[in-house]
């Protein structure tokens, strides 16, 4: 009987890992090796053409240094050779521009039309679509710059195109980025949102860490216009910390992130915070950055200023917003440059033109239809109008910020969370998706991989086994990453429906309650109550004790309100801020004016105990009576409002009480 040729199968196995170990190895050095950004303009480089791209790419990064080692070339020279290099000298002009402001390249000259108009004829000459891509995309940065939405729009939808026929990723992930900008300035979020996520796994892909800086910051944009201070801020950062990662000198880019920090750290309360980025912002810009950075830094640092009672740099701040916004035909921040203009009236009691001006800028915010903006100069010309004494104005205008706040909170901001959120989770299924084609795609490679592992017998028996180890560890890698998977999926989808702050259940709880209670039979003998409960004075809570204790304010007048609930068919909502919204299932015969009063006593009888503190603390009810639950679903938004307009009313007649509006 023949022996088994045992060095043989051993050579031969051998040489299949090591050919496999191999392959890993050129594929992870592949990955470290990826042209630097853009791909799609590195593959067609030269070696005539490295110096250029070299300065092209520093222009992102280190400007300064790019604008040294531009100025060594010949323009003239260059445009006499209709290639690459005639291009890649524009596209580092376009950067420059970006990252320092024409007047501190160029002395003032208007060199940006004239050289997107020399980009695009050398693309029609040279028969590439993608140069005039690059120069249509600048176009759309000075339409969205100088408020020109319209034309941007139409301006951006053929550099899409054009990107998606040259196969120009990193074109595409800008222009969708630049269309994300768009769609946040007509409150069209989700839509933003989407295009900003597809621009970010693009430029991660590519290893822009620039530009996923600058995506990172326009995402905090989206979430501070609709107020979610909390999740603005978590963005932001991850934007510094990205740039700190890098030889990162950019004054335009760095401007940006530090005014949307500057607005992030003013609404979370952090005065110092607020600062140290606003004048950071105005530093940089005023040195080397951007006009359009400098008017936005300093139409933010006025407000500042005025706080600070730093009255004369406030207005000198201010003066120079409009003069640089007027200089660059910047509509929209000539808007904002006015309004800045309007508080330093208002702090000099230059009441007239104060007056003057916010009508005019109120009119303005309306006609670019930002809607947040407008209700809030409402509330600032009710205190133009109270200090003049002009009680029955200021009253009026209160009252509309009042209404228009209350509607833009419940309605608009509730909206497009749920946008986002649906979009988010849409995401999520995508990406479930993929990674169960991808364990499905493993099984199949193990299998086979068993199957070759059998036909090599007992001669490759030590191997085998070797392998055999190395696939159990991966085994039971991938298992326990699966199971802290599964464990923290439970952990998220239970969080998402609670409050973290009051252990209440919070408004998405709220629709799916919403969705059940007309199939709930045991709600049928109950006629239900809807009520909104704000707390009184809160404000001077947090003013004066700090926002810790405000905090176990509310986590106490959460545990009342739970405690007083009447029965297991009540709900307790945490509504936002110091609001809570309940509804109470009462017997038909009930006294809900006397219910009502009992829970509004549970909170007013009993000072709160806080850090050696004795806290007294009082709220108003709004409520509407009388539902029956097979309506509460279709009419929730009518019989919300209705109790907000009571809550309105407890609040007018001095707080500290009870209005029922009657029933449904």
């Amino acid at each position: 009987m023949p022996k088994p040729c045992m060095p043989k199968a051993l050579f031969v196995y051998s040489k299949f890992l090591v050919s496999s170990l191999l392959l890993v190895l050129s594929l992870n050095v592949q990955a470290e090796e990826l042209p630097l950004i853009p791909p799609f303009i590195a593959n067609k480089l030269t070696t005539q053409d490295s110096s250029l791209f070299s300065i092209y790419q520093l222009a992102d990064s280190e400007p300064e240094v790019a604008r040294k080692k531009l100025s060594k070339f010949s323009l003239e020279h260059l445009e006499k050779t209709d290639d690459i290099r005639q291009a890649l000298y524009y596209l580092t002009i376009f950067r420059l521009e970006g990252a320092l402001g024409s007047t501190e390249i160029w002395a003032g000259n208007k060199y940006a039309e004239d050289y997107i108009a020399k980009l695009i004829s050398l693309g029609e000459r040279v028969d590439q679509n993608w140069m005039m891509g690059e120069a249509v995309l600048e176009q759309v940065i000075e339409f969205v710059e100088t408020g020109e939405y319209d034309q941007a729009s139409q301006h951006i939808a053929l550099v899409i195109e054009i990107a998606k026929q040259e196969n120009y990723q990193h074109l595409l992930a800008r222009a969708m980025k630049w269309r994300a900008n768009i769609y946040v300035e007509s409150s069209e979020y989700p839509k933003a949102m989407d295009d900003y996520r597809f621009a970010l796994e693009i430029f991660t892909h590519q290893k822009d860490q620039i530009q996923q800086a600058r995506v990172l910051s326009n995402i905090s944009t989206v979430y501070f216009r609709l107020e979610e201070w909390q999740k603005a801020d978590k963005y932001s950062r991850r934007a510094f910390k990205l740039i700190d990662k890098v030889n990162f000198d950019n004054p335009g880019v760095k401007a940006m992130l530090h005014i949307n920090a500057g607005i992030i750290a003013k609404n979370l309360n952090k005065p110092e915070l607020e600062a140290k980025h606003l004048r950071a912002a105005v530093k940089l810009s005023t040195e080397k950055g951007s006009r359009y950075a400098q008017i936005y830094a300093l139409a933010n640092l006025v407000t500042l200023l005025l706080q600070e009672n730093e009255i004369e740099t406030a207005i000198a701040s201010a003066q120079r917003c409009l003069a640089l916004a007027t200089e660059v035909s910047d509509k929209v921040g000539t808007v904002y440059c006015n309004e800045a203009v309007a508080e330093t009236y208002l702090k000099q009691q230059r009441y007239d033109e104060a007056l003057v001006l916010s009508e005019k800028v109120l009119a303005q915010f309306e006609v670019m239809n930002n809607r947040k903006k407008a209700i809030l100069l409402k509330e600032f010309i009710s205190t133009i109008h109270e200090e003049r004494g002009d009680y029955k104005q200021a009253l009026a205008f209160y009252k509309q910020y009042a209404d228009e706040g209350k509607d833009y909170l419940f309605d608009e901001r509730r909206k497009q969370l749920f946008a986002l959120q649906e979009s988010y989770e849409a995401k999520n299924k995508e990406t479930e998706i993929e990674l169960l084609k991808s364990e499905n795609a493993l099984k199949t490679a193990r299998l086979s991989e068993q199957r070759t592992l059998d036909q090599l017998w007992m001669l490759a028996a030590l191997i085998f086994c070797l392998v055999i180890y190395l696939l159990y560890r991966r085994y039971t890698s991938v298992a326990k990453t699966n199971f802290s998977l599964r464990r923290s999926n439970a952990t998220l989808a239970s969080q998402s429906l609670e409050d973290p702050l009051t252990g209440l259940h919070n408004r998405r709880y709220l629709e799916q309650w919403l969705e059940s209670a007309e199939h709930n039979r045991q709600l049928d003998a109950y006629d239900l109550v809807v009520l909104v409960v704000d707390v009184d004075h809160f404000k001077k809570v947090n003013d004066n004790y700090g926002h810790d204790i405000g905090d176990n304010v509310l986590t106490e007048i959460a545990h009342r309100l739970k405690d007083n609930a009447r029965s297991h068919n009540d709900l307790v909502i945490r509504w936002g801020g110091e609001e809570f919204v309940l509804v109470l299932a009462l017997a038909p015969d009930s006294n809900i004016e006397l219910v009502l009063n009992r829970l509004r006593e549970s909170i007013s009888s009993t000072p709160i105990m806080s850090a050696n503190h004795e806290l007294t603390v009082t709220v108003s009810i709004g409520a509407i009576g009388g539902i029956k639950n097979d309506v509460i679903y279709e009419q929730w938004d009518t019989l919300l409002a209705q109790a907000d307009k009571a809550l309105y009313k407890a609040k007018s007649s001095g707080r500290n009480c009870v209005k029922l509006v009657g029933t449904y």
